[in-house]
């Protein structure tokens, strides 16, 4: 009895052993998952704000389309002045001109991608913040390509005017029908609204409690 008596209690005392490793294990591995979860969150939230302030740019950029649109549309087209048209035309500082026809990559997804093949968007336990965050990269990809279209069609507008200009057909207004149509102003309010909805889902996660 005694011999019995010593070997379950060296048993119980592996057992325990073991039981307090694997808590341990497990508690750390929790707070480790935890503090990687903060992490890429964290790492979402500085992308997003700089995605933010992109699209804001990018918005301020495209007004001189904007100008240039309701130039054109304001104005008979023999009343129109070749020199502000010409003004009208570069891309600088002040603007993007309507003879632009190279569209920019504004989206940075980065940060994403590394939060969806992380596994960590697996311990989210709010998962309306998840669709907040999936909702808006979703939108941002979307004005991307809208953004990419719009220049797309300048660009073959373009190409048919400098094929005109070639057979000696000259162009009283250039791209017209881009900037007759909605189109330059549909770029402007698509980035402005889609930066509207990443500063909403920067303070989703702002208010998380993942961040508290």
């Amino acid at each position: 009895m005694a011999k019995i008596s010593n070997y379950l209690r060296e048993i119980s005392v592996v057992v325990i052993g073991v039981a307090i490793t694997l808590s341990v294990s497990v508690w750390i591995n929790n707070r480790n998952e935890k503090r990687n979860l903060v992490l890429y969150l964290n790492a979402l939230k500085l992308e997003l704000e700089g995605n933010a302030e992109s699209f804001d740019d990018y918005a301020k950029w495209l007004q001189k389309s904007v100008r240039y649109a309701n130039y054109i549309r304001s104005n008979d087209e023999k009343s129109l002045n070749q020199d502000t048209i010409a003004f009208y035309r570069q891309s600088d500082n002040s603007g993007c001109g309507w003879g632009n026809i190279q569209s920019n990559t504004i989206v940075i997804t980065n940060a994403f991608e590394m939060f969806k093949t992380s596994g960590a968007m697996l311990q989210v336990e709010d998962k309306k913040l998840l669709m907040f965050i999936w909702g808006v990269y979703s939108e941002m990809e979307n004005v991307q390509s809208f953004l990419d279209m719009c220049f797309q069609r300048k660009n073959e507008e373009s190409t048919k005017e400098w094929y005109l200009k070639a057979d000696g057909k000259p162009v009283a207004v250039p791209m017209q029908f881009f900037y007759s149509s909605g189109l330059p102003y549909a770029m402007v309010r698509n980035c402005e609204q889609v930066s509207e909805m990443i500063r909403e889902t920067i303070s989703k996660l702002e208010e998380s409690k993942i961040l508290k």
